[in-house]
């Protein structure tokens, strides 16, 4: 049995786009010395004019800055991890889009203590998760602040490269909310209690055929008014299933993922609002090719789906709840911009990616977005129609971004544009902002020590 605790997720030390390393380059890492110290710093820009968000001015910027310092000892079959992160955001504006998403200071974000026997892992404490595809639940690599939980965790490996998870946790509730302490970096220890409650399970099966990796999961997630105030109650089970192939140079490859949710949840927050049944989905499909040429290059295709709601059914809510799933990999930047969201969307999407030199890379993305539901509100915080007549189309998202590691895997430079563009939801919606296209820029160095 093996009871471990990650160490300092690489993610923090790599590009936006890269994905998460699994356990094994962990253990990697850790064989080479029982006490290993690692460490990043991020410093980003952000600059946002033609907001889209109902009830904020047209301009935004801010300038965040993340610092993660992470800290493991193994001794035998026994592992101790530890990761303190700061997230903070400066000359920020009020109002605007800045939220506990940029903001959540001096944060013990990891603390745990594990112990291994064999193909088994588990793991006591705080600490992160990055399960498949990383949609319903994973570490942010964009956003400053990051996704952590307390509880217990169970790893499973076969034979056969076989991967079972299992885990019941409490996820933090990041602090302060208060306006003013954001924007003042107060220093407020996050909370987690038995008043929301995230479990699960998620099983990796590789090479099922033709080197197509299987993952199923199923997830649930429970809430009660309590500690942090009045909630939606909600009580949600989530089912869904993954075929992915890798990108191989001169081949194909595919990632498809859908997902099922029920449950229940309370039509608004007032005590004696009535329950609602949940009947949401979600389906993600790629398909791309990466031609056997110099600098790696790749194109795929991308369409995303997620079910949005629709207030003439009175007793049924039907938007997808994406749980703690990260989103800039494939649904542009997030942080100030963030226009789509896996919720209450149909999206198409090609996407273009090649290394033209040693330690530069380039990404473009084109996503022609719509809402699932035209009288649901587009993203998180968008505009709304609640009589459907300004119809279904949000605009285009269309993005680029550059990446140049100036000392390799140590000092990393990064920036990007994106824009929506006013499609007829967005300029006619009732509580549409008027502001025209969406323009958004940022910049960043990243220093892994």
């Amino acid at each position: 049995m093996t009871i471990s605790v990650a160490p300092a997720d690489a993610q923090t030390m790599a590009p936006s786009t890269a994905p998460v390393p699994d356990s094994s380059d962990r253990r990697k890492a850790e064989k080479a010395s029982p006490f290993t110290i690692t460490g990043s710093l991020r410093v980003r820009y952000e600059l946002l004019e033609g907001q889209f968000r109902p009830g904020l001015p047209s301009r935004d910027d801010a300038v965040t800055i993340q610092t993660a310092i992470a800290a493991d000892y193994r001794a035998g079959p026994w592992h101790f991890s530890a990761e303190l992160i700061d997230a903070r955001a400066y000359f920020a504006d009020a109002p605007g889009a800045v939220s506990t998403s940029e903001v959540n200071a001096l944060e013990l974000s990891r603390a745990s203590i594990g112990y291994s026997d064999g193909p088994v892992e588990l793991t006591a404490g705080r600490f992160h998760l990055n399960l498949g595809s990383r949609r319903l639940a994973g570490r942010n690599a964009f956003r400053n602040t990051i996704n952590s939980f307390t509880g217990v965790r169970l790893d499973w490996r076969g034979k056969v490269g076989d991967h079972l998870v299992a885990f019941y946790a409490l996820p933090h509730v990041r602090l302060p909310v208060d306006r003013d302490e954001l924007l003042d970096n107060e220093v407020r220890l996050d909370r987690e209690s038995l008043d929301l409650t995230f479990w699960g399970a998620h099983y990796t099966r590789p090479d099922l055929f033709d080197g197509v990796t299987l993952q199923t999961n199923v997830f649930g997630l429970n809430e009660r008014d309590g500690v942090n105030g009045p909630t939606r109650n909600r009580h949600l089970f989530t089912w869904g299933a993954r075929l992915h192939r890798a990108p191989q140079p001169g081949q194909w490859d595919m990632d498809l993922e859908g997902a099922v949710q029920t449950g229940t949840v309370r039509a608004s927050v007032a005590a004696n609002a009535r329950r609602l049944d949940v009947r949401a989905f979600f389906a993600h499909a790629e398909f791309g090719y990466s031609p056997a040429l110099p600098g790696k290059p790749r194109i795929s295709a991308l369409f995303d789906l997620a079910s949005g709601d629709d207030p003439r059914s009175p007793d049924r809510f039907a938007r997808f709840d994406t749980l703690f799933g990260p989103r800039r990999f494939e649904l542009g930047p997030s942080g100030i911009f963030g226009p789509l969201a896996r919720t209450n969307l149909l999206a198409a999407g090609l996407r273009g990616e090649i290394a033209p030199a040693p330690r530069w890379d380039v990404m473009t993305l084109w996503r022609p977005a719509w809402v699932h539901n035209r009288r649901d509100r587009f993203g998180n915080n968008g505009p709304v129609d609640p009589k459907g007549r300004s119809g279904r189309f949000a605009g285009h998202m269309v993005e680029v971004r550059l990446g140049h590691w100036l000392i390799e895997k140590r000092l990393r430079l990064e920036a990007g544009a994106a824009i929506l563009t006013t499609g007829q939801l967005l300029d006619e919606a009732p509580n549409a902002t008027g502001f025209g296209d969406t323009r958004y820029a940022y910049g960043q160095m990243v220093v892994n020590f």
